[in-house]
């Protein structure tokens, strides 16, 4: 007699979140950082829109987010800490379009990138 196939896993269920929550914006900076960290470039970037933030509750949370990444003004340290929150609004300025998913497992102080694809916007 053959063993019987296992059943398959059930789809996770994932739930809109507010991009204010404090675990979605731990996590969003989380994944700038990473972003900025593997371009090597010495522009700044932040997020200036989130399209849609969604969360999964799998052992922790793992956050899907789809956000808008701009590339502020090059700064040295002394600038940054002025200007951490100016964009460029010029035309070279760059503008991503980026799907961010962290797995954050906050009582033990943890988050892992899953995935960072960014593409960039024509404006």
């Amino acid at each position: 007699m053959a063993a019987a196939d296992p059943a398959p896993a059930a789809p996770v269920a994932t739930e809109d979140v507010d991009p204010n929550d404090p675990e979605v914006q731990a996590c969003a900076s989380f994944a700038l950082e990473s972003f900025s960290h593997f371009r090597q470039d010495p522009h700044l970037y932040s997020i200036t829109k989130f399209y849609s933030v969604k969360r999964a509750n799998i052992g922790g949370g793992q956050y899907d987010m789809d956000v808008e990444v701009t590339k502020a003004q090059p700064t040295t340290e002394e600038q940054a800490e002025r200007d951490s929150s100016h964009t460029l609004t010029s035309p070279e300025a760059q503008v991503f379009r980026c799907q961010f998913v962290v797995l954050s497992v906050p009582w033990k102080n943890q988050r892992v990138l899953i995935q960072s694809t960014c593409t960039p916007v024509q404006q």
